[in-house]
């Protein structure tokens, strides 16, 4: 299994060892811009003893990824036009080149040894919903959406079942996998489809946290437009207990205030 540790504090550290590039610096201070430099380390277990580590810079400017330094290749590479100045300046400057050579060693081992066994020991199980929505009224279709919340790691396999069957891609929409911002994620699998009698959908996940087993969380359209009635009635009988007691509180008020008819046999 592949990850990934982003070090946001060595991220401010090391945005001073790159100068800006030709364009950004005659842009003058009425553009705005973003420049970003962005060190990033992969980890990538191949047996029970080794580790693969791979080291990657990117450079940004204006949101946009334009040079970076991959330790697979061991220089700079060019992403856009803008960065290739950079990318032949950079390589021709040994000392740089051989510096972020070293970062596979200095920078990510490093941080692997001090920070890896929290990530890898980490484990938190996911929490799954799924929330039906008449997405599109002029649509004869409903929009399924199975939120996964709370997972860590980001690993993570889910499936839409219909009776028990999985359903294709061409009905399903994923979004990106959005991190939390304290060590957990969430990311939401969309399915749409038309509804019909009898049919039973499932959001089926499978995670490291589960132990090789999975969650599965179903949803009976049948059962919510039962239970949708049930309400319904509920709200009716309300609604008419309602309108209802005021004329039966009068009723009695005024019956007690009456005598009780005797029958005639009685008077004397």
């Amino acid at each position: 299994m592949r990850s990934a540790l982003d070090f946001g504090v060595l991220l401010v550290t090391m945005a001073g060892l790159g100068g800006f590039p030709p364009q950004v610096q005659s842009a003058g201070p009425r553009e705005h811009f973003v420049y970003q430099m962005r060190p990033v380390c992969f980890f990538t277990p191949l047996n029970g003893t080794q580790l693969e580590i791979h080291f990657l810079l990117t450079y940004t400017w204006g949101r946009q990824d334009y040079v970076r330094f991959d330790s697979r290749v061991g220089e700079y590479r060019a992403i856009m036009p803008l960065g290739e100045p950079d990318a032949r300046y950079w390589n021709s400057q040994k000392a740089t080149l051989e510096s972020e050579r070293h970062n596979v060693d200095r920078f990510c081992r490093h941080n692997y040894e001090v920070d890896g066994s929290f990530a890898r020991t980490r484990s938190v199980e996911p929490q799954v919903t799924i929330i039906p929505t008449d997405y599109d009224p002029s649509s004869l279709n409903t929009l399924l959406v199975c939120s996964v919340t709370g997972f860590y790691p980001s690993e993570i396999e889910i499936k839409w079942l219909r009776n028990g069957k999985e359903e294709g891609e061409s009905k399903v929409a994923t979004t990106d996998l959005m991190r939390n911002g304290d060590w957990t994620y969430q990311i939401h699998v969309m399915l749409e489809t038309h509804l019909e009698c009898g049919d039973l959908y499932a959001c089926q996940v499978e995670h490291s946290s589960l132990n090789g087993t999975v969650i599965t969380v179903q949803w009976d359209p049948q059962s919510d437009s039962a239970r949708n009635k049930m309400w319904t009635g509920v709200m009716g009988v309300m609604l008419g207990l309602v309108f209802f007691l005021p004329g039966l509180v009068l009723f009695l008020k005024n019956k007690k205030g009456r005598g009780i008819p005797q029958p005639a046999g009685l008077i004397s």
